[in-house]
């Protein structure tokens, strides 16, 4: 009985060991991961968000920052939306806002294949749809409005801006593979 409840417990501790190593190792690879950014913050709390991120290796980690962009291309399609209903009676604002929006769905195309590739292990073809297909639009789209004078509110700029960094730190790590 004691040495059946020694084994127990020595079966649990070295559970709890090995976890504690894993999940140093995968801070570790995490803070690598994101070091080579221009906002390893921002960077490192998009990875940390994901439970998963504990598990995951290299690909792992870029998948995680793809779906943090997704979800900020979300909004971003959310505000723009608003913002069009705001400037519906300004012809130029309108078009603008629907280019922006047509930028975005390309954009969404192109995250859908940058995770394609990065399953498949093409990273070349991951690194290309990100800076092909998901960095232009947010900028134009945010250029367009800025020189039609377009009141962007902060969370439209704030999106933009989280968006654009991720992008460029999923880019420096699809590199390094």
């Amino acid at each position: 009985m004691a040495s059946s409840l020694l084994a127990k417990l020595l079966l649990l501790l070295t559970t709890l060991v090995t976890m504690s190593v894993i999940s140093i190792a995968n801070e570790e690879l995490m803070m690598q991961q994101c070091h080579n950014s221009d906002n390893p913050t921002l960077c490192l709390r998009c990875v940390s968000s994901d439970p998963n991120s504990q598990e995951a290796d290299q690909v792992g980690l870029a998948r995680i920052i793809l779906r943090c962009i997704s979800s900020h291309l979300l909004t971003l399609t959310n505000n723009t939306s608003g913002l069009a209903s705001k400037h519906h009676r300004n012809p130029k604002a309108k078009t603008a806002l629907k280019q922006c929006v047509s930028g975005y769905a390309m954009a969404k195309h192109g995250v859908r294949k940058a995770d394609a590739h990065l399953i498949a292990g093409e990273y070349d073809k991951a690194a290309y749809d990100v800076s092909m297909t998901m960095v232009a639009p947010p900028v134009s789209c945010r250029d367009s409005l800025v020189t039609l004078n377009i009141d962007l509110p902060s969370g439209f700029r704030y999106h933009t801006e989280v968006y654009l960094a991720l992008t460029q730190a999923l880019l420096r790590i699809i590199d390094r593979f």
